[in-house]
């Protein structure tokens, strides 16, 4: 498996919540990666991640904007379930995420086909 090209540092750790930061990061263009778990209780619960990434832009003229780019992923499996069945999954929505086709949707708003 390839490693992340992004370095990230970590910037607070509370409970099941871990920020951290990674380049160009400023207080006007926040560059965040947020991570949130939910452990399962037992093991017919279900285990949880959300991964955010929060990216801070500019208009045209180089002034930040109130509003942030944000990309997220929620994953949800079965605390018992087959580690087989989760990486099948986790291969198609890399497959998706990688294309040509996810790109265009993110830029505007196009079904993946």
């Amino acid at each position: 498996m390839a490693a992340m090209s992004t370095v990230l540092t970590e910037f607070s750790d509370r409970e099941n919540v871990r920020t951290y930061t990674f380049t160009g990061h400023t207080v006007q263009t926040p560059r965040l990666v947020i991570q949130k778990r939910k452990v399962p209780a037992n093991g017919s619960a279900s285990a949880e991640s959300l991964l955010s990434v929060v990216y801070g832009t500019q208009d045209a003229n180089g002034m930040p904007l109130d509003s942030k780019v944000a990309f997220g992923a929620n994953v949800r499996y079965p605390a018992n379930g087959a580690a087989a069945d989760v990486t099948a999954a986790l291969a198609v929505f890399r497959d998706i995420v990688n294309s040509d086709q996810f790109t265009a949707m993110v830029t505007s708003q196009k079904y993946v086909t």
